[in-house]
């Protein structure tokens, strides 16, 4: 009884002033990115001559990079998750966490809410690391995409990314966070409706169906595109999440009852 009532409150808080730790993590993500865009404006300098800005040498610090987590950065697989690119960037993942994380932790609380962010964001960074390392041995993009028209080749030749290796990346952003919460709330509620805006027309589809479609967007963006977008990362995180949920299902500790 006491477990329901505070279920409720939990939902009623988030939907009258979003839910606490949702709203934190959105804030925490602000400020960062503001701190980004002011050190964006100030030369830094160090100790050998190079020159770049003090956002640069912040991304390289507090980014997720195998060159530097391999040599003590140990706490990169966490901060990276607070850095964004631009505003649009911030702007995305700060919303599906307004509007899925709220979902997530009115259902689940606050505690585990930052379990899943957190973990789901440390196993999309690591995941992220395997399959970099993983793409250097993939063949040519000419020869997995030999059988497409010209046309359909030439546009995706457009986002490849030449050279991408293991010790060169740098990846920012809460996307691998993000997408545990879209996995868990997709195992929770896995018939429940979402409204999502494709090509600026809103889409009615079940939570499960939505995760699957971003998980095979990107399954095919890693594999023919190889862009720079960490899709490694969002599918990992997604994994970790989708998984999580469907424990805390069986466990009976949240989520719709009946469904698979």
């Amino acid at each position: 009884m006491i477990a329901h009532m505070r279920r409720w409150l939990w939902r009623l808080q988030g939907f009258l002033l979003w839910a606490p730790a949702a709203r934190a993590l959105a804030m925490a993500c602000l400020f960062a990115f503001l701190v980004q865009q002011v050190a964006s404006r100030v030369d830094f300098f160090n100790a050998y001559g190079y020159h770049c800005s003090y956002a640069q040498a912040i991304n390289s610090c507090f980014g997720l990079s195998w060159a530097l987590f391999s040599h003590g950065f140990f706490w990169q697989p966490v901060t990276y998750l607070f850095l964004h690119g631009s505003w649009l960037h911030l702007g995305f993942n700060m919303l599906t966490v307004l509007l899925f994380g709220s979902g997530v932790e009115m259902e689940v609380g606050s505690r585990r809410f930052w379990r899943i962010f957190i973990g789901g964001g440390v196993l999309a960074g690591l995941g992220w690391f395997a399959a970099t390392y993983a793409l250097s041995f993939l063949p040519p993009f000419e020869s997995l995409t030999h059988w497409m028209p010209q046309v359909v080749r030439h546009g995706l030749g457009a986002g490849v990314s030449a050279g991408k290796t293991l010790d060169g990346g740098l990846l920012i952003g809460a996307s691998g966070g993000v997408f545990a919460l879209i996995g868990t709330y997709a195992a929770l509620f896995p018939n429940r409706m979402v409204y999502v805006l494709l090509v600026f027309f809103p889409v009615k589809l079940k939570a499960r169906t939505l995760a699957l479609l971003l998980v095979g967007l990107d399954v095919a963006a890693a594999v023919f595109i190889q862009s720079q977008v960490a899709d490694a990362a969002h599918l990992s995180g997604c994994l970790a999440g989708y998984l999580y949920g469907r424990r805390l299902r069986s466990l009976g500790i949240a989520g719709d009852p009946g469904g698979a």
